[in-house]
Parts: C-alpha cells; structure tokens; sequence
C-alpha cells in the first residue's frame, strides 16, 4: 500500500478533535510524515471548537493567513497545479451551500481528502475552489 494511500487510511478512524485533528491538522500531519516538519507545532491544542478555530487563528476568515506562513516555514512552495500529495487550503459547499475553508491533501487527480466530522471525505476538485496549495514532494 503507498504511503499517502496508508496515511488517509489511517484518518479514516481518528475521531474529528478541533485542535487536535481536524482538516487543517490532517494536512500538517501529511507535510510531517513526507518531509519531518510539524508547520501547525504551534497551533496544536490552542482550540477546541469552530468558534475557538475562530477567534484563536481568524480560520473561517482569513485561513490563509493561518496557512502560508507555516507551510512557508516548513519550505514547502506555493503551486498553481498540485499533483498527488500536496497539501491545500480549499473551499468547500456546506449543508446551506456556503462556501468553508478546509485543509486538504490531493489524494488523486480529481480528490481532495478532507477530515470530516466522521473520518475522511474525498471530495471532488470540481465541486471546490482552491485558494492555495503547497507542493509537499510526496514520491510514491
């Protein structure tokens, strides 16, 4: 089994923590497994809800302020065509149709993998609008 493969496997059966696992954590935890760098070290355990997420990091406001500066730090770079295995910050319709800030990882040509309130969704690059994405350089 490939290691991106294994990784979304092993999300599948983390319960969904703010702070703790969520979908911007499932992102540093893959930049962490392929490169050996933590770029959410800091943020970890510093909320505990989606309005802390809020207050704390301005999440649902500004997520990419959240974001760029830690994935810089870890060196990943900016890219305008992610292949399989880069990491996002990605905006995806809810319930209403409004459009959310998630991380995500680029589990296929045409998938995002995103942590979901209960293990992780595959959603499709069509349906989403990609704000920012990291190359991670994960080589199967």
């Amino acid at each position: 089994m490939d290691r991106l493969l294994a990784f979304v496997n092993l999300q599948q059966v983390e319960p969904f923590l703010w702070g703790q696992s969520d979908c911007v954590l499932m992102a540093a935890d893959w930049v962490r497994a392929v490169r050996g760098v933590d770029p959410a070290a800091d943020l970890r355990l510093t909320y505990g809800s989606a309005a802390e997420a809020e207050r704390v990091l301005r999440w649902y406001s500004d997520p990419l302020a959240v974001v760029a500066p830690r994935m810089a730090a870890a060196g990943l770079a900016l890219t305008d065509a992610p292949v399989r295995g880069d990491v996002a910050v990605i905006d995806v319709p809810d319930e209403r149709g409004r459009m959310r800030p998630h991380g995500a990882v680029l589990f296929g040509q045409r998938f995002w993998a995103v942590r979901a309130e209960v293990g992780v969704t595959c959603i499709a690059r069509d349906v989403v609008a990609m704000r920012a994405a990291w190359g991670v350089g994960y080589v199967v």
